[in-house]
């Protein structure tokens, strides 16, 4: 859940709801407001405000006030020019409906890449390269980016099982093993059966992994490492879920690739090297294509 909807929706006395309220109203203007500052105008006190702090479980005004501004900062930025939920109406015509969904994706890309938090993404990646096992689990409208990653990810010899919904894996113990590590791709980061299966991967102390909305959730509460999604699609009143597939395969294009990166040379060069032997043959007649002859 949202900071922001946590302060709607969350129960307080009458002079934190006045507070609350000023919140909302003011938005990022808060950001140079000092707890007097605030407390002043509101006629409250700065007690008040840590207690506010501290019903939505921040260690004090400061920490709640830095998350709040960040979100908002995050919430007014990119899809301005596009509804990631109706980027398009049915009397468009198929040129402005294709350049809405470009736009829509781009768009996408540019939000994950603000949400990204470097030291949780390169400590994914060690993760990852450290471990012989790298179980995925995905939703069936996430399997194909899931599938994707691990289609990648075998091309430099890293073993990925994308699990499915029915969790095979707790039966047959993939999900349970301990050199293996877990990623849990869920956009609501509430999917009930997830979070039992990560759960029982935690006692195997099997690491995990969340990619997942912004804002608290069970998944990313249980997770070790949480890497944030592009957060704009509703639940149900969308054409489709262009944005978060986006970005969910944006992430994952990020995270294998910081994992590449780890063994550059020696990806390569196998890469290369058994790419020859298993397509042979292949060729095109765009130059730009063909390989240049050696």
């Amino acid at each position: 859940m949202l900071i922001k909807e946590k302060l709607k929706h969350s129960k307080f006395s009458d002079s934190q709801r006045i507070v609350v309220d000023y919140m909302l109203k003011a938005g990022p203007k808060i950001r140079n407001k000092t707890v007097r500052q605030i407390a002043k105008e509101t006629y409250t006190s700065s007690a008040t405000l840590i207690r506010i702090a501290h019903k939505l479980d921040f260690t004090g005004w400061e920490e709640l006030k830095r998350a709040f501004i960040e979100e908002q900062d995050y919430l007014s930025s990119h899809f301005q020019n596009v509804n990631a939920n109706v980027p398009f109406e049915k009397d468009d015509s198929s040129m402005t409906i294709a350049n809405r969904i470009a736009v829509l994706e781009k768009e996408a890309i540019d939000d994950t890449l603000a949400l990204i938090d470097w030291g949780a993404i390169e400590q994914a990646a060690a993760i990852v390269d450290d471990c012989p096992v790298v179980n995925i689990v995905a939703m069936n409208n996430t399997i194909a980016q899931a599938e994707e990653f691990m289609y990648k990810m075998g091309r430099i010899q890293k073993r990925v099982i994308v699990q499915p919904p029915s969790g095979e894996g707790l039966y047959n113990g993939t999900i349970l093993d301990p050199a293996s590590c877990m990623i849990v791709i869920s956009y609501t980061g509430e999917t009930s059966n997830f979070i039992r299966w990560i759960r029982f991967a935690k006692e195997s102390h099997v690491p995990v992994i969340a990619i997942t909305s912004l804002g608290d959730n069970t998944i990313s509460k249980l997770a070790d490492l949480t890497l944030r999604i592009c957060t704009r699609e509703k639940l149900y009143s969308k054409i489709s879920w262009y944005a978060s597939e986006a970005s969910i395969s944006y992430l994952l294009n990020v995270l294998y690739s910081l994992v590449f990166a780890r063994h550059y040379d020696q990806n390569f060069a196998a890469k290369v090297e058994r790419s020859k032997k298993i397509e042979k043959g292949r060729k095109s007649s765009i130059s730009i294509i063909n390989e240049e002859k050696p």
